[in-house]
């Protein structure tokens, strides 16, 4: 998907956005006295799900007739599975909870992995924040110029652990499209697989997009790193001129893999209510989020703490969603046993 259709989509997403602010009034006094709790499928709020619960709950209020409490509730498990499964069954059908969903929502399922108990297709899709997109980056000295380099030389690349995007997708590219990652797994984070590249140890590694528009900036502009591909099925603003990785299938096989593969990347950050949550208070809490996401000081505060707002609506969300849990079984079992190192 190229830049000017992503600007196209998120213009309709903006639009869609400004259709909510300009629905019909609802009730003053639903909220009223009552408390929105924000699940997060982490067990702090120090992570990419905790920054943009964090943002809501300090933000979100002020746009919710009756000005209820917004209060984070952690809620490790599983990889996020334990805070989907108690979303979906548990969790109050009243609008005092919401969850900032694993961006694993969709593929987990797909996968059949043990201990799924939720249907993603039944969620009350409110707005996806954010994309998370990851992008493959090389140290100025490594002998590679552009993506298509890989094919032909070997390059170590850091990863932190072992599995996860840092060296499932590297994997995925040497087994579907003859790239030679040499993956180095195992540093325990991303502060180390950087260091390793500066130190000479390594030759590249993975970062999210959105930390070159201010912390790694100097690297991109003193020409330090070159960044030669995105973990995503399309490219971020930062990076127009940067291939995702699902451009570079030759097929449709490999196509569907690491479409699948990275959808999570646009799943990203994103907000939903339980099954069968009431209407209403649906209504009022994806207002509210239009409003939030328009409003000055939110957007502000995002900006120093370094959070995107790159939105997408529930209904898309939904649809998108949809679409990854309906991939061939075929498919997602190629897509894990890739992942495994199979």
């Amino acid at each position: 998907m190229g830049f000017a259709r992503n600007r196209s989509i998120y213009g309709i997403m903006a639009a869609a956005g400004l259709a909510i602010l300009n629905g019909p009034a609802v009730a003053q006094d639903y909220f009223a006295g009552k408390q929105i709790r924000i699940i997060l499928p982490s067990s702090t709020v120090d992570t990419g799900y905790g920054l943009y619960g964090v943002l809501a709950s300090q933000h979100l209020g002020r746009f919710i007739p009756g000005n209820p409490a917004v209060v984070i509730s952690l809620m490790p498990g599983g990889a996020g599975i334990s805070s989907l499964n108690y979303l979906a069954s548990v969790a109050p059908k009243d609008g005092t909870a919401i969850g900032v969903l694993a961006q694993e929502v969709a593929t987990n399922q797909a996968r059949h992995l043990s201990g799924v108990r939720y249907d993603a297709s039944k969620f009350k899709y409110i707005v996806r924040v954010a994309p998370n997109v990851p992008v493959h980056m090389v140290w100025h000295s490594a002998p590679v110029k552009t993506i298509a380099d890989l094919k032909t030389t070997e390059i170590l690349t850091a990863a932190v652990g072992v599995g996860g995007v840092h060296n499932d997708v590297a994997r995925a590219m040497n087994a579907l499209l003859g790239m030679k990652w040499k993956i180095i797994s195992g540093y325990p984070g991303t502060n180390e697989t950087r260091l390793s590249m500066e130190r000479g140890e390594t030759q590249a590694t993975v970062s999210p997009a959105i930390l070159f528009k201010e912390q790694l900036k100097d690297w991109l502009d003193q020409k330090k790193v070159r960044v030669v591909v995105q973990y995503a099925d399309f490219r971020h603003p930062l990076f127009p001129d940067v291939p995702a990785v699902v451009e570079l299938a030759q097929d449709q096989e490999a196509r569907d893999i690491l479409t699948f593969m990275t959808s999570i990347s646009t799943v990203g950050r994103g907000f939903a209510g339980p099954p069968d949550m009431n209407q209403q208070a649906y209504d009022i809490i994806r207002k509210a989020f239009a409003a939030m996401l328009e409003d000055k000081a939110y957007r502000e505060d995002s900006e120093k703490r370094g959070a995107e707002i790159l939105p997408m609506w529930g209904e898309e969300m939904s649809a998108y969603v949809n679409k990854i849990i309906a991939t061939p079984k075929a498919i997602a079992d190629r897509a894990t046993a890739i992942a495994e190192g199979k």
